[in-house]
């Protein structure tokens, strides 16, 4: 009896699978129909997406150290003075801090006239398409970007920057990467140099600032203190914090030295779209959809 059972079982199994491929045949038109028309749209797609390509830069972060002050940077502590050393801010942190606020990327785009590049109508006349043909694009191109005032269109080239902007540091190497990515083969290298210079003057001028408050303090504290070691004490603080000072502005670029500058991308070299890549998922995607919809139809061709 049991083995009459797995036979029956397997009869039905098989006549179930049967079913199955008569039903993906009898709509292998529907499939195919459903398959022409979403690899055909995507062929469209990937055709009007212009080559991206990624320049970076490499900066070797400064090692920030206390100097062997002892006990002099727990009294500078006490005194509600930080005299640089552990728990400073990383450059890379620094730099994600100054990408995301958006008062300093307003005065960054404007400065550099960001909004202009990508408000010219000419900005797109470099671009490089797949086959070298660059009309699909042109047949789907916009210029509603006119009709913005300069303020939204700001925004939106902002938004579009840190969109394209990734500065990382790597925890093994400690290297800063700061990288940037367009269309435009020549900018990436434009933008990433003019970013670092005007963050690294910021941010600066800002420790500049910090260095001489406490360099005031720390003078006041020189003149009342009473006691030579007191006294000495305090000039080592002084001394460190002018060291601080020296070295700040002795760097290229805030807090780093650099490795690698950014470069124009090779033409072949492009970081995205995976044209191929997008074409075959879209392929077999369109297979799958155009499959369950057939056995969709069927099921409502049965109920009704």
């Amino acid at each position: 009896m049991n083995n009459v059972n797995e036979q029956a079982y397997i009869e039905e199994d098989e006549i179930d699978l049967r079913e199955l491929w008569q039903t993906v045949s009898k709509g292998k038109k529907v499939i195919t129909i459903l398959v022409a028309v979403v690899v055909t749209l995507t062929l469209v797609y990937v055709l009007k997406l212009p080559n991206v390509y990624k320049s970076e830069a490499v900066l070797i972060p400064t090692e920030q150290e206390s100097g062997g002050l002892g006990g002099l940077g727990a009294m500078a502590a006490m005194a509600g003075i930080s005299i640089g050393g552990g728990g400073s801010m990383t450059p890379d942190v620094a730099f994600n801090s100054l990408l995301n606020n958006y008062e300093f990327m307003k005065n960054f785009v404007a400065k550099n006239k960001v909004v202009e590049y990508y408000s010219d109508e000419n900005v797109d006349k470099e671009y490089v398409f797949a086959a070298n043909y660059r009309g699909v694009y042109d047949f789907f191109k916009s210029n509603s970007d006119k009709e913005k005032d300069y303020k939204e269109k700001a925004f939106e080239v902002i938004k579009f920057i840190r969109k394209n902007f990734s500065i990382s540091s790597d925890k093994k190497t400690a290297l800063i990467t700061v990288s940037y990515s367009d269309s435009d083969r020549t900018y990436p290298q434009q933008i990433i140099n003019a970013f670092l210079k005007d963050a690294s003057k910021y941010l600066v001028e800002n420790n500049l600032r910090i260095i001489s408050r406490k360099l005031d303090y720390f003078e006041k504290e020189l003149l009342t203190a009473d006691g030579f070691e007191l006294r000495q004490s305090i000039s080592a603080i002084v001394s460190k914090i002018l060291e601080e000072k020296v070295m700040m502005q002795s760097k290229v670029y805030y807090q780093c030295d650099v490795l690698t500058l950014p470069s124009e991308s090779y033409i072949k070299d492009k970081s995205k779209p995976k044209r191929a890549l997008i074409l075959i998922v879209s392929f077999i995607t369109s297979i799958i959809l155009g499959i369950f919809l057939v056995f969709f139809l069927e099921f409502i061709r049965k109920e009704s």
